[in-house]
């Protein structure tokens, strides 16, 4: 599976600009990339294996671990990410403008379902096609889609967020 990247403003005039959230969201997701993704695949596959209701969306680069926060794994340099709307992102931030007019703005640009999952974060936008999506509960992702360059898309000026 591919998980693709994009970036598209939401508009030509659209700035990016991240604030810190007040409560946090709850966790209902963790994201590794790179060595994180590999360190976050060990401890989740260990809960998998004492019975915890998780499900993993990867690829090579990038895993994806939803499931309720007091399952989910916990990892040195994993993002945490909770529902804000229709789009998962930093429970400790918010984006604006919204995290679901990034959400949108990038199924557009990637030409992807409407039932992908979508991820906002600060430096990108990830999309997982959702095979078996459903938005109403946030549940069961899982599915392909394909990689797009960044610079292949507009990307907005954006303000210092968190990393």
């Amino acid at each position: 599976m591919t998980i693709s990247e994009v970036r598209q403003a939401a508009d030509d005039h659209t700035v990016e600009s991240w604030h810190r959230r007040e409560p946090a969201l709850p966790a209902v997701a963790v994201l590794g990339i790179g060595p994180v993704a590999a360190a976050l695949t060990e401890a989740a596959h260990a809960l998998l294996a004492d019975g915890a209701k998780l499900h993993l969306v990867a690829d090579p680069e990038y895993l994806v671990v939803l499931g309720e926060e007091t399952a989910l794994p916990w990892v040195d340099g994993a993002r945490y990410l909770g529902w804000d709307g229709n789009a998962l992102t930093l429970t400790t931030h918010r984006v604006l403008p919204a995290a679901d007019l990034w959400r949108e703005a990038a199924l557009t640009a990637a030409g992807a379902d409407a039932a992908s999952l979508v991820i906002v974060l600060p430096d990108q936008v990830l999309i997982a096609a959702g095979n078996d999506a459903d938005h109403e509960d946030h549940a069961g992702y899982a599915g392909h889609a394909g990689r797009r360059d960044r610079a292949d898309q507009q990307a907005p000026a954006a303000a210092a967020g968190p990393s």
